[in-house]
């Protein structure tokens, strides 16, 4: 029998004379379920093709029982993580209603941590990508494809960032050493994005990642153990958000993030994370025209490594000095730097070489020798070497396969070999179109720009080709 005089604290319903508790029942076991932490959902889950596909249609039917399946979750945890009701929830599991309604599916993909870009709606911070479609013919049309590529870059990013999502939303609930070790994870996958797509699209990723996880170490108490890891693994992101932003061209973010990454390399005091940023700062300061402030970067990484650093680290940071001694125009200590290099380089991967250090082969040795001899004018052993990068590239490096046969083509031109540069060229142009890489493209664009100037059959033949890719605007 209710008490008129008595009313539930939470909904307002009337309460029971004999419910001594100022909740309802029902509000009373919501709040021992709220009162319980929502468990992990492993990211696989998101990625099964029939909840990915139900996700798209926002078909709750299927995607609220899988959550259920795998974490043991109750319908009555899910309304708690969600804000609906026990009986909501029910009806959306078992198919007895649709949800189409937007505020309702943002409860449900907020609550369960799922990543928005599944569900058709992008993570906070991914819809500002800046598209950049102006062609280098400078064709009035240039405009025309700028909204559908800013568009198609955004759903790139926001596809890449989806597994992602579901880690860090996992790490804000339960901050422990296992799930910060799910968040460097994601560096490894970053990385293989970046192969595959350059930084234009993927320091996109990375840095909102790095702004999750810098949000997570300041808003959550943390256990040592795993608040140094998180704090490593933010340096790593820093680090990974920097690179890309170098390889998109944009320098001044790029420094900006390197120095998030040194700080907290310091105060974590790991040699490992500080050697990798010095080294990514030794080449940002070679590209923006300092080649003695990248000896110097290169020259304290070494130190920084010395007595722990294994061969092949020793050897990517001989290359990176021995560059930068070309670049000022000093041979011999660019030859006895790349002696050093090339004395300690060892192509096996070993158990003691840091995850970051596994790009460092013989095609990126032999693209630092290049890179040398093109400083120093030796243009017969520049386009050696770089030849030699090109052939001995793996097939995940596609982003250097396109970086690195547009400055073999270049080097080419130089020597008066416009078939043959056109020919080298040529097979990576279908790789431009899906690499977002500004170095790439930079050196795309001067290449191009060069075979204008020419007639020949071989330089119409790839402007063409390179038109109908939508690379550049109407070959002329």
């Amino acid at each position: 029998m209710a008490d008129p005089d008595r009313q539930c604290a939470t909904c307002g319903r009337q309460l029971s004379r004999y419910n001594p508790d100022r909740h309802c029942g029902a509000c009373s076991v919501t709040a021992r379920a709220t009162a319980t932490t929502f468990p992990f959902v492993p990211p696989a889950v998101w990625l099964d093709d029939q909840v990915r596909q139900a996700l798209g249609a926002w078909d709750w039917s299927i995607v609220l029982p899988a959550v259920i399946e795998h974490t043991g979750a109750s319908q009555i945890q899910i309304a708690a993580a969600t804000g609906l009701s026990q009986a909501h929830v029910s009806r959306l599991a078992t198919g007895a209603c649709d949800c189409f309604d937007i505020r309702t599916a943002r409860r449900i993909i907020e609550g369960l941590g799922i990543p928005s870009a599944l569900a058709g709606l992008t993570p906070p911070g991914l819809g500002t990508v800046e598209a950049s479609t102006t062609n280098s013919y400078g064709s009035a049309d240039a405009g025309q494809d700028e909204e559908p590529e800013m568009r198609r870059r955004t759903v790139l990013a926001a596809s890449a960032a989806a597994p992602f999502a579901a880690i860090l939303a996992g790490a804000s609930t339960q901050a422990n050493l296992e799930s910060a070790r799910r968040v460097r994870s994601i560096v490894g996958d970053l990385y293989r994005l970046d192969d595959q797509y350059g930084g234009d699209i993927v320091g996109e990723v990375a840095s909102w990642c790095a702004r999750r996880v810098d949000q997570i170490l300041n808003t959550t108490d943390l256990a040592e153990a795993a608040g140094r890891e998180l704090r490593i693994a933010y340096g790593e992101l820093a680090e990974m958000s920097g690179w890309l932003n170098f390889d998109a061209g944009r320098y001044e973010q790029a420094r900006m993030a390197y120095g998030e990454a040194l700080q907290a390399a310091q105060l974590t005091d790991d040699l490992n994370l500080e050697v990798l940023v010095l080294a990514s700062m030794n080449t940002l300061a070679r590209y923006r025209g300092r080649p003695r402030e990248a000896i110097q970067l290169a020259q304290l990484a070494q130190r920084r490594a010395a007595g722990w650093g294994p061969p092949r680290l020793l050897a990517l940071l001989a290359s990176r000095e021995a560059v930068c001694w070309a670049q000022l125009g000093d041979p011999g200590s660019s030859q006895a730097a790349m002696r050093r290099a090339r004395h300690v380089f060892t192509p096996a991967i070993r158990p003691e070489d840091p995850p970051w250090i596994a790009f460092f082969d013989d095609a990126e040795l032999a693209a630092r020798r290049a890179t040398a001899a093109g400083y120093l004018g030796q243009r017969d052993q520049r386009i050696d070497q770089m030849r030699s990068a090109v052939d001995q590239l793996g097939p995940s490096y596609q982003r250097n396969r396109a970086y690195y046969s547009v400055r073999l083509g270049l080097s080419q031109l130089d020597l008066g070999d416009e078939t043959g540069a056109c020919q080298t060229v040529a097979p990576v142009l279908p790789l431009l179109t899906t690499v977002r890489s500004g170095r790439a493209h930079a050196r795309f664009t001067e290449f191009h720009t060069r075979l204008r100037r020419n007639g020949s059959r071989p330089a119409r033949d790839l402007l063409d080709q390179a038109h109908a890719l939508r690379l550049v605007g109407q070959a002329v």
